[in-house]
């Protein structure tokens, strides 16, 4: 959970991040209660924040000692440039962030 606060993701902003990167579509109270040790972290979700933290699922699975989800456990070439794209996002203020996601929707993307 250090690792995406990292990344100045908040956990309704986690969730749905991995939601679109990963297809894991969990509620933020889902991930709170992970965060919190009130829920364990299953395989399914180690997948979803694999996708987010772009780190594969090994190295989150030797971390935690949860087993990943059966298959190829690293990241999709798309999958690994959006992690990166969080990553370097939270070196942008706000401003040019909101400048980035103007130009963005101007070009056509969402």
């Amino acid at each position: 959970m250090s690792m995406l606060a990292l990344r100045n993701l908040d956990r309704s902003t986690v969730a749905q991040v991995m939601c679109l990167m990963s297809g894991v579509c969990k509620a933020s109270s889902t991930i709170v209660m992970v965060r919190d040790g009130v829920k364990e972290l299953d395989a399914e979700l180690l997948d979803g924040f694999r996708a987010v933290l772009g780190v594969p699922a090994t190295v989150l699975a030797s971390l935690t000692g949860v087993r990943a989800t059966e298959g190829n456990h690293a990241p999709a070439p798309e999958v690994a440039d959006v992690a990166a794209l969080v990553r370097e996002v939270r070196h942008l203020t706000e401003d040019q962030v909101r400048q980035l996601t103007d130009t963005a929707e101007e070009l056509g993307g969402e």
